[in-house]
């Protein structure tokens, strides 16, 4: 249940931000999907697991999500943009 939960939180955080940027441009839009999808995916099957190539693959493509987005000086000052930025922090580190 835990990673059910985190795994909204992140998916949710990832709407807002899309949502921040303004009207998304196919490509933010693009990424924003992959991110979603590429998470989810590590979540619910190589959850604890973090040398499992999903948690690469979310992980590479969430920070691509995060990179378009900070070109949207709004974007980057929403709480989703922060929340995302810390889960990558945390991840990346471990």
């Amino acid at each position: 249940m835990e990673y059910e939960i985190a795994c909204s939180q992140i998916r949710d955080d990832i709407a807002r931000t899309l949502f921040e940027i303004g009207p998304p441009s196919l490509g933010a839009a693009s990424l924003a999907a992959n991110a979603t999808r590429d998470i989810a995916d590590a979540l619910h099957h190589a959850a604890g697991r973090p040398a499992d190539t999903r948690w690469v693959e979310a992980l590479d493509s969430l920070e691509r999500f995060v990179e378009a987005c900070r070109r949207s000086p709004r974007a980057m000052r929403s709480p989703s943009f922060a929340s995302l930025r810390s889960f990558l922090e945390e991840n990346v580190a471990a």
